[in-house]
Parts: structure tokens; C-alpha cells; sequence
């Protein structure tokens, strides 16, 4: 049985009731769950949710870009306009340029002469090409 986050969250308030601190709880999380125990800073952070009185065990959402991004969407806009850039990109679909190139790239495209074509060697091209000398 793999645990989740729900599963470790009602074990906190579990210990929180009993009176142990966050560190404690840490250290038997690790020592039961390895790896895929939370970290000290979380525990921490839950106590300290629960110390204000807030009991709920659903976590924040969070805030800032979204991770996930869809490959169809860039290439979306890519195929609509071949001259856009990935920082045009970026802020159409509000995520980073870095983001942005990772997809780019596993879409198999590059841009040359400001142009997004597919990054495919002809067969002519990949009989002639130098070898390394040692």
C-alpha cells in the first residue's frame, strides 16, 4: 500500500493530539515510511497549522503557474503562426520559456530562419556526415 498524502496528514494530527512535536513525528515517519515520509519542514508546517486551530486536513492550493502543460496547445500556436517565438509562447499560455522549449524540443522542432520546422535529417545528410578523429 502506497500512502498519500491524506494517509500521513491523519497521522499528524494524530501525534499533534497526543502531544508529540513535529520533529518527533518526522523521525517515525522516516523510520516507517523511508523516502516517502514528508520532510521536517512539513511536519512542521502542518503543527503549525493545527496549532491555530485549523483542523482540516486539505491542503492549500497552490499558487504560481500551472505545471502541467498540454503539447497540443504549443503546437497549436505554433502551427498557427511559425514565426512565434517561445517567450510569445510563454506568456500566451502563462507558463515559462524554459517550459516552453522542454515541449518544443520533445515536439521534435527547431527554428530555423525564425521558422519552426521538424528537426529530421534526410538520409543524404546522415551518410555524409564527418566522422571524428581521435
Amino acid at each position: 500500500m502506497e500512502p498519500t498524502k491524506q494517509h500521513f496528514r491523519h497521522i499528524l494530527l494524530y501525534y499533534f493530539r497526543k502531544g508529540k512535536n513535529a520533529e518527533q513525528v518526522a523521525k517515525k515517519l522516516r523510520d516507517v515510511y523511508g523516502d516517502e515520509a514528508l520532510k521536517g519542514r512539513q511536519c512542521q508546517n502542518w503543527f503549525r497549522k493545527f496549532r491555530s486551530r485549523d483542523f482540516s486536513l486539505k491542503g492549500e492550493p497552490s499558487s504560481g503557474r500551472p505545471n502541467e502543460v498540454d503539447d497540443d496547445q504549443i503546437k497549436a500556436l505554433i502551427e498557427l503562426d511559425r514565426h512565434v517565438t517561445e517567450h510569445e509562447i510563454g506568456e500566451k499560455l502563462n507558463i515559462p520559456k524554459s517550459t516552453v522549449h522542454y515541449h518544443i524540443k520533445s515536439l521534435g522542432l527547431v527554428k530555423k530562419l525564425d521558422i519552426w520546422v521538424p528537426h529530421v535529417l534526410k538520409e543524404i545528410h546522415l551518410t555524409h556526415r564527418p566522422y571524428q578523429r581521435l
